[in-house]
């Protein structure tokens, strides 16, 4: 009898740490073999309400990882809505986002317009 617990118990022991080695082999696998793509969400302007729970759909859905990119969401959105940028910044608290900066700021920072190439 007790020979029968003990496989029993050694079987389960064997199935957790197989559990826990692939545990960790997906969550701590490396960042790097994607790290050339990026994740970019355009924020067209009124869509404040959706985009918290996009933001929390896409980790929680986990389609950073599954798209193999450096794990982070880059976010553009249309100049002069200042609640958006706050919302994004509370974001950041939770989740791995950047907000790039408005295209025209850039353009205008280097001398360029919006027609010549870039």
């Amino acid at each position: 009898m007790e020979e029968a617990m003990l496989t029993v118990l050694s079987f389960f022991a064997f199935l957790g740490m197989i559990s826990i080695g692939s545990y960790f082999f997906r969550h701590f696998k490396t960042k790097t073999q994607g790290a050339d793509i990026k994740l970019l969400l355009y924020i067209p302007a009124n869509e404040k309400s959706k985009l918290e729970g996009l933001v929390r759909q896409i980790f929680m859905e986990e389609i950073p990882e599954k798209l193999m990119t450096d794990g982070k969401v880059y976010l553009m959105m249309p100049p002069g809505e200042p609640e958006v940028s706050d919302l994004i910044e509370n974001l950041k608290k939770t989740y791995p986002l950047e907000l790039l900066p408005d295209l025209t700021d850039v353009l205008y920072d280097t001398g360029r317009t919006k027609d010549s190439n870039l």
